[in-house]
């Protein structure tokens, strides 16, 4: 079985990810009595203290599962066939991310550079010819408003040759909205749900929204820029009050009804100094109901600018976390509207 994971920055993919290799193993364990390796293949290439900080991340969320971890950042076909490559047969191996695995093909030295959508895509067909399961992570980053370089035109159009060749290939292709799977390609099984396996500032986060209640009594709505989705709180809440987040005092948070562009208010947020955590308890202190809507900011390319980057992470971290303890979320799209939770 394979099964491609995507969406955007902060969304809680690898999260989800994860959890799914782990369901994939134990079902082994259980039902076919078969003891399945779980290896991780990394292809972040380690340089600078930023993506240091990532990897780290993610050694963390997988500490204690019995993951191997093996890092390959180029050539899949050609790490596969090294007599030193471990016998992955029966095991169950989650690749993260393709993302990363394309631009090391395009730019890094012994890369396949003009070659790249097709090594990626036989290295990841062997690969799962090769195991038991296999789960890869890719991420959107087709959704921007200003115009590409040259090179990130080449780069996009290769990773979404890719995508859709993944795509094709897999058993199931799954959305993650803010932790909630969306599943586009195959069936949704009893055992799918939101990822437990969160990193450790997301358990955190969540341990203080949720403390004292199983669900906030909170609605979120999410979706891109112009989809409508104020229009559809509209009609969804009618005689509701709106606050815009875009210019309201910082202290309203903790008292409106109901607050349009929350991803502006988060941006103001932290321009203004507040971290995400401070954040977190207002809304955990709350004794009303609220109801937010959302751009989803995470769906495109790492900006170059630090704060932008931090921005759009921290939007997703927060939605995902508010996502798992909302008693609602809808997406809106072309201005239809999808209850997602």
């Amino acid at each position: 079985m394979m099964e491609l994971v995507t969406g955007g920055s902060g969304s809680g993919k690898s999260a989800y990810a994860e959890d799914s290799v782990c369901r994939c193993q134990r079902f082994l364990k259980q039902n076919e009595k078969e003891s399945a390796p779980l290896y991780y293949i990394a292809d972040m290439f380690p340089y600078g203290k930023e993506t240091e900080e990532k990897i780290e991340n993610h050694r963390k969320m997988r500490a204690g599962k019995g993951f191997r971890t093996l890092e390959w950042y180029q050539d899949l076909p050609g790490k596969l066939a090294e007599k030193t490559s471990p016998d992955l047969s029966g095991a169950c191996v989650l690749l993260e991310c393709v993302s990363n695995l394309t631009a090391n093909e395009m730019y890094m030295e012994g890369g396949a550079g003009e070659n790249t959508v097709e090594a990626v895509v036989n290295g990841i067909r062997l690969l799962k010819k090769k195991c038991r399961h296999l789960i890869v992570v890719t991420n959107e980053v087709f959704s921007e408003s200003e115009p590409d370089s040259a090179e990130m035109t080449v780069y996009k159009k290769n990773l979404a040759q890719i995508n859709r060749a993944l795509a094709e290939m897999a058993d199931r292709v799954t959305e993650v909205i803010y932790g909630i799977p969306v599943f586009i390609k195959g069936k949704q099984t009893p055992e799918d749900k939101m990822p437990e396996s969160r990193r450790p500032e997301e358990k955190q986060a969540e341990g203080k929204i949720s403390e004292g209640r199983e669900t906030m009594r909170m609605k979120l709505i999410i979706g891109g820029a112009f989809q409508g989705k104020l229009d559809y709180a509209k009609k969804l809440y009618p005689d509701t009050e709106w606050t815009d987040g875009s210019e309201c005092a910082l202290e309203e948070i903790a008292t409106c009804s109901a607050m349009n562009c929350f991803h502006l208010f988060v941006r103001r947020w932290m321009k203004a100094g507040r971290n995400k955590e401070e954040l977190i308890d207002t809304l955990r202190k709350r004794d009303r109901e609220l109801i937010l809507i959302c751009d989803e900011v995470g769906c495109g390319l790492v900006p170059v600018d630090a704060f932008e980057r931090e921005y759009r992470e921290t939007v997703g971290r927060i939605c995902t976390a508010l996502a798992n303890r909302a008693d609602r979320v809808d997406r809106v799209v072309c201005g239809i509207g999808t209850q997602i939770k």
